[in-house]
């Protein structure tokens, strides 16, 4: 295996490792949200601000050509509807559901991604890809259970299934954002999407806003909530959206979504610096998650060197 090649899978580690991170906070930071702003215009000012983010990014890397929409009109707004739509959907399932169910139910997600691959595109999935998926729905299947014991009776909100099936939708996204650039960088199919899904969630806003059935998010003047909501924004919405297509480009779209059940890990550890402390099935639900994960990266490397 060349140098090159070890670099490439490393960096896509990397970049999945940061999504865990950056997805794993914008749980708990996206239900205090809510209690704060409405969801459409929230998600609105989520979109902008990490469409804007991206598009610095992109000037500053690769230069102001590289902010051209050369994908098509009729692509372009699917994308940002997708996108848009994956967001709307998902915090709803959130603003809905009990933290403690909704955390139960997302170890099916990589189930829910593996299932709308192979029936969008066909493709088979690599050998070890069903004792990856075990290890990282048992380790997710641990880490919930953590949340069960002692916790008293626990109730379903209504949203826990939104947020399970929101992942079919970011699926068929991450496909498609594959498929639908020639030769465009990661983060250029990500300003594109970004700003697309700006669109929608902004025109929606305003006409909700209009007729009076959402509130202005200008409104909210604690400088504190604006703070959680814009770094949620850009390192969750835009530069986690960036690295999730890093990933998916190198790894598959199915093998990435392996590593959704490090979010709630990653959501452990969040919570941690506000001094709460993991108990033993969080820990050990983790490490067994991350196995699945790490198994599946070895025979990638294991097959780029045969």
């Amino acid at each position: 295996m060349t140098q090159a090649g070890r670099r490439h899978l490393f960096g896509a580690f990397a970049a999945m490792v940061f999504v865990g991170a950056s997805w794993g906070a914008n749980v708990p930071v996206s239900k205090v949200m809510l209690e704060h702003f409405d969801l459409i215009p929230m998600s609105a000012i989520r979109t902008a601000s990490a469409a804007v983010v991206l598009g610095i990014l992109l000037l500053l890397v690769e230069g102001v050509r590289a902010l051209r929409i050369d994908v098509g009109l009729r692509r372009f707004v699917l994308l940002g509807l997708m996108m848009g739509g994956f967001f709307t959907i998902y915090t709803l399932g959130i603003q809905f559901s009990n933290p403690i169910s909704a955390a139960a139910v997302q170890v099916a997600g990589p189930l829910v991604s593996a299932a709308t691959v192979r029936l969008v595109t066909g493709l088979r999935f690599d050998r070890g890809f069903p004792t990856a998926l075990a290890l990282t729905l048992l380790g997710g299947l641990i880490l919930a259970s953590g949340s069960f014991v002692g916790a008293g009776t626990v109730t379903l909100g209504g949203g826990e299934i939104v947020v399970l099936l929101s992942n079919a939708l970011w699926t068929l996204y991450s496909i498609k954002a594959q498929a639908w650039f020639d030769r465009a960088s990661q983060l250029h199919r990500t300003y594109v999407a970004s700003l697309s899904a700006m669109s929608w969630m902004i025109l929606l806003s305003l006409g909700l806003i209009a007729f009076g059935w959402a509130r202005s998010p200008f409104a909210v003047t604690d400088g504190w909530v604006w703070t959680q909501l814009l770094m949620v924004a850009v390192f969750a919405s835009g530069l986690g959206g960036y690295f999730w297509n890093v990933g998916a480009s190198r790894l598959g779209v199915a093998i990435a979504s392996l590593w959704v059940n490090l979010v709630p890990l990653f959501a452990v550890l969040w919570s941690m610096a506000y001094g709460f402390m993991p108990n033993a099935y969080q820990i050990v639900g983790g490490l067994v998650a991350l196995s699945g994960v790490v198994y599946m990266q070895w025979r990638k490397l294991q097959t780029t060197h045969r």
